[in-house]
């Protein structure tokens, strides 16, 4: 795991914050979000906030604002080859106070919804965008799960790997932090803001040897 506090330059953190369409409108009622799967990918969701997908700097050029932010992100964090990467997905989320995301992991969601096969991407990651010193906690457990396990993610399934709070790694929300690990196979949760809002930006690097099924599917939205 890395964590990078004061993770932009100035300027980009200043486009960032003062650009209305980065981050989109708050999730709308309830306090537990994302219930179902792809439940904000079209535009007929309540809150419209799509999984996007760049194929990388090394391919096409940073040409938005989101792109040069992935592009500061990831240039120097890859572990991989970028020749065996397919490209990274990336969303923008904006939480309201008392307003969570249960335990899961940001996996294959189309595959999921076809064939209740689980896989997820090759690492992730989260940067956190407004300050809130009420922001809340990203919490996660220390099991994995493995590609290819038919109904890993099912709810009995996610209560069994969850942990006691006091066995799972809590960080706090912070803005201008950035916190990477592997997102697509660690069971990980978003604890509520008492106060203010939570603005996050996920990435996922995608790698060739398991492609996502939303590029297969034509799924992806891109800028």
């Amino acid at each position: 795991m890395i964590i990078i506090d004061g993770f932009l330059s100035p300027q980009i953190r200043h486009e960032v914050i003062n650009d209305a369409l980065f981050f989109p409108e708050p999730m709308g009622g309830g306090d537990r979000i994302a219930t179902e799967i792809n439940s904000y990918h079209y535009e007929k969701s309540d809150c419209y906030a799509p999984f996007m997908f760049w194929d990388g700097w090394w391919r096409s050029p940073a040409n938005t604002l989101k792109k040069r932010v992935i592009k500061e992100i990831w240039e120097n964090n890859i572990p991989f080859d970028l020749n065996d990467i397919l490209g990274i997905e990336y969303w923008t989320r904006t939480y309201l106070a008392g307003q969570y995301l249960d335990i899961h992991v940001d996996e294959d969601t189309f595959l999921y919804a076809e064939s209740k096969v689980f896989a997820g991407p090759a690492i992730g990651s989260i940067y956190y965008g407004v300050d809130n010193e009420q922001g809340g906690f990203l919490e996660i457990h220390p099991t994995k799960l493995v590609d290819g396990t038919p109904l890993a993610i099912e709810r009995d399934k996610m209560v069994d790997v969850a942990v006691s709070i006091d066995m799972r790694e809590r960080i706090a929300y912070k803005g201008d932090r950035l916190i990477i690990f592997d997102a697509g196979h660690t069971p990980h949760a978003s604890v509520q803001a008492s106060s203010g809002i939570r603005q996050v930006m996920v990435c996922n690097v995608w790698h060739k040897d398991r492609p996502p099924t939303a590029l297969q599917l034509g799924e992806f939205h891109y800028e």
